[in-house]
Parts: C-alpha cells; structure tokens; sequence
C-alpha cells in the first residue's frame, strides 16, 4: 500500500488539492492550497505512521481554525476506513 501512495504523492497536483478540497467543501485560500500540496510532497511518510499529529500542530499555523478543523476530521475518517483494514 505505501508504493501505491508514494505514487500518488509523486503525481499529486496543486489542482489536486483544490478539486479534493471543493468536492469536500473545504475552501481553501491559495496559501492554504500550496502549504498543503508542499506539506503532502514532502512528509506523507509521517501522515501515514502514528505521528501524523505533529504535523497537523504545525499546521494550525497555516490554516485557518475552520478548514484546519475539516482537514483534520477528515484525514480522521480516512484514517480509519483505510488503516483498519
């Protein structure tokens, strides 16, 4: 499974971001959008292991409370549904 995402990073797209972001009602300023497509390249690895949080502390430097709350509920119930396989 971690090949198959380290795939998709590498082919990840700002455009990516802002589709996934509209079709989860998450409106995302251009700032927002580049710290998360730059956040998701460079440490996916964490996101996937159990210390996904210190990246979602630092990120609430970088999102507004609102879509930092959406991001995190969400990466939650994708947590879940896909790592308790």
């Amino acid at each position: 499974m971690e090949t198959l995402i380290q795939n998709y990073i590498k082919n990840l797209t700002i455009n990516d971001i802002v589709y996934f972001a509209k079709k989860n009602n998450i409106d995302l300023t251009e700032a927002e959008t580049t710290y998360i497509f730059k956040t998701l390249k460079d440490n996916y690895q964490i996101l996937l292991s159990d210390n996904y949080m210190e990246i979602f502390n630092n990120s609430k430097n970088y999102l507004t409370p609102s879509n930092y709350e959406k991001i995190l509920n969400l990466y939650l119930s994708y947590r879940k549904k896909y790592f308790s396989l």
